[in-house]
């Protein structure tokens, strides 16, 4: 032990000593290895090989050769990368083109942008930490670690510290098995394909044995493992079925699990306090906020226009995440000495090492997070079975696309959400699949077990007592102002659901709008999910009462990502919003009739989602979101002047905000005058269009132009003024504005 440290000093031209703590560590390791008569390895090439993993000497090299293999067009996966970085931090030349020649990559440019950080580099490396860095005590600790630890026979290491008897070479053999209930794949994915016949008889009798399907298989799949839902178009007299049930599975697949969470982090007394004082009519016995109400993950929602079938399917992927905090070994030194360290996402546990001699600890000496499922996908890319066509993966990287086939939907489900030798269930009367389909087991399931209270029990749940309450109105019914901008042109500042009641019954031919996104801007601004659909529901109310009887009313929202706060009030709750969802249910339940949704087409959208980092393997394809719903509902049976006012998809360019960085509208969330045209083009002049949410005005100035009547409502006094500010700008003649 004593030569060990001699020679480390030796190396970094430093008086230092390691703490007693990890010397006594340090010395149980030695004395296993010797009295087991393991050799060691070179100790000076293990220190410079630490120097140069801890500090990152060689980033500006790994990233040298990341650019090469870009203009080159050559695709590096995780693992490749991985084993990359691993050659650049040895500095081994020689290492670095046999793992290139494992892959089959003979690009000579390539093999020539490897560099070798010199011995020299790695000492006036740690100089400068000597010099500037305040916790340079941490940095040299980290980089003894890693190197005492990497000159022991890697059995010997893995014996000691997973304290077995037996050896498993590989991490996942070890994995396989001490925890076999982790690693086994039972059931890895569910694809259901939705039967319009299972409606003929009744609504709630479809929903019923939907609901039953998604509750078994969320029993049935495995942890981490993914469920997707397709639905037809579908209509009937009562208007439309595919968004209507759109709604009621999500919100059934995300919410149908009751029960206490014994965790510090759901903080339900915190929510409880929250919404009660907020909604004042809440019946709290009802809503019973001890018990949180899980279940699925909504991911995405793909919206794909099937040549050979009428209208578009919806193609839904949930996936589901257990708590499961059984301890597990670090995949770095297998060791068992971890302790707990958070969820970055809901209910999936990652855990840290524990172990003083990890070599894996960071430079400032914290140990190595992991979590079962990362390693599990990363994993799977070793196997070449498991990689998707490029092909596939540039087809589905928007959520919103065209397919000639349905079963190029299943192809997309299968390859990109289970590995290869996986199992999957399919339920689908379009499909003719050989049980063998792409490496992976289909079994085709037909009989699940029924509950037919399941949709009467889950509709008057907790969840939705929580939220679904009239406002007692005890508000100043005079807190708004009037601005007559021109003859034809009403604008409102004030709270919009006390200026709609101001409004007659039966006032108003349609409506327009795109409300504040829950939480989305410092504008719009609630303590959980339930205080804000309490109010859009009880805003909608009063849009119900105003509109004229077959009256259409246009929502344009979107399903963005953040926290509905009502189990973590941290960044682990962040998840993709169902919003659309919720708002149908709600619209629903306070007598509005879902006629359908105009899918608003973004197009190519700047964003990273779907930037897979090279991994062409299933769980890393998430599309971009580039599509928005534009919702239309009716007051009872809708005006036959707008019949035609259904489902479709709308490609239609975003409002370009910003230029050169700088906001030029003065809005951050204004939507494009093509957006009310969809509703504008069927009214006459005699006509009343609403916006109860009308930012920037867009609707007010799309009105003007096409001679239409408006009534529009903004509460905040700037966007106000911007709105007259734009009228002045954006119509034909100059109008007399009255403030």
């Amino acid at each position: 032990m004593n030569r060990t440290i001699s020679a480390f000093k030796n190396y970094i031209n430093i008086d230092w000593t390691p703490s007693d703590a990890i010397l006594s560590d340090c010395k149980a390791l030695l004395d296993y290895s010797e009295e087991n008569g393991y050799a060691r390895s070179d100790f000076n090439q293990a220190i410079r090989e630490a120097i140069n993993q801890k500090l990152d000497l060689g980033k500006p090299i790994y990233q040298h050769i990341l650019n090469v293999a870009f203009e080159e067009k050559i695709l590096l996966n995780y693992n490749l990368k991985k084993a990359i970085k691993r050659c650049v931090t040895a500095a081994d030349p020689q290492a670095y083109k046999i793992t290139l020649e494992d892959h089959g990559i003979s690009n000579i440019r390539l093999q020539e942008a490897f560099d070798v950080i010199e011995i020299q580099q790695t000492k006036d490396a740690i100089k400068e930490v000597m010099e500037n860095d305040k916790k340079s005590e941490e940095v040299l600790t980290a980089i003894f670690v890693r190197s005492f630890y990497m000159t022991f026979d890697e059995k010997c290491r893995d014996l000691f510290f997973s304290g077995q008897s037996e050896w498993d070479e590989k991490y996942e053999d070890l994995l396989n098995r001490l925890y076999p209930e982790f690693t086994k794949r039972t059931l890895s994915l569910a694809f259901i394909e939705v039967d319009s016949k299972r409606f003929d008889k009744s609504y709630e009798q479809g929903c019923n044995y939907y609901f039953n399907v998604i509750r078994h298989y969320y029993n049935a799949l495995d942890n981490h493992c993914d469920l997707i839902l397709t639905i037809p178009t579908m209509r009937s007299d009562d208007g439309d079925l595919q968004w209507r049930l759109y709604s009621d599975l999500i919100i059934f697949a995300e919410k149908h699990c009751y029960h206490d969470i014994d965790r510090m982090y759901f903080r339900k007394k915190k929510i409880r306090a929250a919404t009660e004082d907020y909604i004042q009519p809440i019946d709290s016995e009802k809503a019973n906020f001890d018990l949180a109400a899980e279940g699925f993950v909504f991911k995405d929602c793909y919206v794909v226009d099937v040549s050979e079938r009428e209208g578009y399917d919806l193609v839904i992927v949930f996936e589901k995440n257990i708590r499961d905090e059984r301890l597990i070994n670090c995949p770095e030194c297998r060791s068992t000495k971890i302790q707990g360290n958070s969820y970055p996402i809901l209910n999936v546990r990652s855990w840290e090492c524990d172990n003083p001699l990890c070599p894996d600890r960071s430079k400032y000496n914290r140990g190595k997070r992991y979590a079962f499922v990362s390693y599990m996908r990363q994993k799977a890319m070793e196997d070449d079975r498991n990689n998707i066509s490029t092909e596939s993966i540039a087809k589905w990287h928007l959520d919103c696309l065209s397919v000639q086939t349905f079963e190029e939907i299943f192809d997309m489900a299968c390859t990109h959400y289970c590995f290869a030798y996986d199992k999957v269930a399919v339920i689908s009367e379009a499909l003719n699949l050989p049980v063998e389909y792409k490496y992976r087991t289909i079994n085709f399931d037909a009989v699940i077990e029924q509950d037919d209270s399941l949709f009467k029990w889950f509709k008057d749940s907790p969840y939705f007592w929580r939220y679904n309450y009239d406002n007692p109105d005890n508000d100043n019914p005079n807190a708004f102002t009037k601005h007559q901008i021109s003859e034809n042109a009403v604008l409102f500042q004030g709270d919009s659901r006390i200026v709609l009641k101001s409004l007659e019954e039966g006032s108003i031919s349609a409506g327009v709008t795109s409300p504040p996104y829950y939480n989305a801007k410092d504008y719009s601004q609630w303590s959980n999910i339930y205080c804000y659909l309490y109010d859009m529901r009880n805003i909608a109310r009063e849009v119900l009462r105003v509109l004229k009887p077959g009256g259409v009313f246009l929502y344009n929202i979107f399903d963005y990502f953040d926290n509905e706060n009502n189990i973590a009030l941290s960044a682990m709750g962040d998840k993709r919003m169902i919003l659309g969802a919720y708002t149908i249910d709600l619209f629903e339940r306070i007598g509005f009739t879902i006629q359908g949704d105009i899918i608003w087409n973004k197009g190519e959208i700047q964003g990273n989602r779907s930037f897979n980092q090279g991994n062409t393997t299933p769980y890393y394809q998430a599309p971009l979101n580039c599509w928005e719903h534009v919702l239309v509902f009716s007051k009872g049976n809708m005006d036959e002047k707008y019949a035609s006012l259904k489902s479709s998809i709308e490609k239609i360019r975003p409002y370009i905000k910003y230029v050169r960085g700088k906001n030029v509208l003065g809005h951050d969330a204004p939507f494009p005058e093509e957006i009310p045209d969809l509703l504008i083009k069927y009214l006459e002049p005699d006509d009343v269009i609403l916006d109860p949410f009308s930012g920037s005005y867009t609707t007010g100035i799309a009105a003007y132009r096409k001679g239409i009547k408006s009534i529009c409502i903004e509460k905040s006094p700037e966007y106000v003024e911007l709105s007259i500010k734009r009228f002045k700008e954006r119509s034909y003649n100059k109008l007399e504005i009255e403030i």
